[in-house]
């Protein structure tokens, strides 16, 4: 383990590329499971790497946003499905730092490692009660919800209307929710992804935080940490957190098809697929765009440093900019990966190839609603051109 503060981001990649080492016999087990295997799952709580974003007062490294996103990035390259339950997790361990100090302590008193699944989207109901709410629904997408002694879910109030609009992101601890194992997909199928079911559960109110309030970044409790990440807006930050994952797999499928085809003959003329021009124009191109995606995402992470070094918030314009860039750069990505699947050969069709699962995990990935690209698109556009962002979700 390494020593908890102060500690530094250089540190914490060393450590998550040793982790990654450790991660990576897994992946292959984790996609017959079907949901991460247990012992992968202590590994990581061995090298605390689920503190990097975890408030200093419950243990935690407070480590920062940027840093996050680099700790995922090497983990994801040892296995998909670790690396992304990780920073799923992680991102709601962030967001637990928005919510009242006895919140955190309940949770890190069960869970030191505060591992935190759950969703994001207002599936649910929230009936408000005298003391908190009782909560109803059911919610999509858990992933690692089967290492969770909570979960984070959203929920709309029963009192809310199209006019007033209200609505609750709720912390509901082990015995209040089951899971439903619904998770039969294209890719990640290692990280477990399950729904999550709730029946009338009571959730006290220093458990549960008006939506709005959290997702503006504007939670009182934010403001009692010694940094100022959890006052940085969510929808933004999730949206660079999900470019780490997506970034490490474009890069293994990239490594992957030039490794195959530095070696791979035609199996009519038993040329070179290598000296092709095709070939080699398909394999700049790809480059070109994982490139392009990098520098796009080290901009994001100069504007997440910039604004956690000097306290400052995000303007609307900047959250849309965050979101596009984030947006186009998983954009690319897809691109960047598709052109050189395309040139794999018909052998890359068989679940035996490295490439297709990397690929189905790409695809995957890519499906996240906080990175569809015309939504983003559209709201920058349309702030840029004075109408406002168009959307609640920026």
């Amino acid at each position: 383990m390494i020593e908890r503060n102060p500690i530094g981001r250089a540190a914490l990649i060393v450590n998550a590329k040793q982790v990654a080492g450790k991660l990576r016999p897994f992946e292959s087990e984790h996609e017959k499971r079907r949901t991460l295997h247990p012992d992968a799952v202590q590994i990581l709580r061995d090298s605390d790497l689920f503190k990097v974003i975890q408030p200093q007062r419950i243990g935690g490294f407070e480590a920062g946003i940027s840093a996050l996103h680099a700790v995922g990035k090497e983990l994801t390259c040892g296995c998909a499905a670790s690396g992304w339950v990780y920073m799923v997790t992680a991102a709601h361990t962030w967001m637990l730092g928005m919510y009242a100090d006895s919140a955190q302590d309940e949770l890190s008193a069960s869970d030191p490692d505060t591992i935190l699944p759950g969703s994001l989207a207002s599936s649910g109901k929230a009936d408000l009660v005298d003391g908190g709410f009782r909560i109803n629904g059911r919610w999509q997408f858990g992933s690692g919800c089967d290492y969770g002694k909570w979960v984070i879910v959203g929920a709309t109030q029963s009192n809310s209307t199209r006019e007033d609009p209200k609505h609750v992101h709720a912390l509901v601890p082990e015995g209040g929710f089951e899971i439903d194992d619904t998770w039969h997909t294209l890719g990640l199928r290692g990280t477990g992804s399950k729904d999550i079911i709730i029946n009338n559960a009571f959730v006290p109110t220093h458990l549960a935080m008006p939506t709005g309030t959290l997702f503006e970044g504007g939670s009182p409790h934010a403001r009692s940490h010694e940094t100022f990440c959890y006052q940085l807006p969510v929808l933004a930050t999730l949206t660079f957190f999900l470019t780490a994952p997506t970034l490490a797999i474009t890069h293994r499928i990239y490594d992957e098809f030039v490794k195959l085809t530095a070696v791979r003959k035609d199996r009519y003329d038993g040329s070179t697929k290598a000296k092709k021009q095709s070939v080699q124009i398909r394999v700049a191109e790809s480059w070109a765009e994982i490139q392009s995606a990098e520098l796009l995402v080290a901009e994001i992470a100069r504007i997440f440093d910039r604004a956690s070094e000097l306290g400052e918030p995000f303007d609307v314009q900047t959250r849309v900019e965050v979101k596009m860039r984030a947006s186009y750069a998983v954009t690319l990505c897809r691109r960047a990966a598709d052109r050189l699947f395309d040139a794999a050969g018909a052998n890359s069709i068989y679940e035996r190839s490295p490439l297709l699962g990397l690929l189905k995990n790409l695809n995957t990935m890519s499906h996240h609603a906080i990175v569809d690209f015309d939504n983003n698109a559209a709201a920058l556009g349309s702030n840029t051109l004075g109408l406002g962002p168009g959307t609640i979700l920026f």
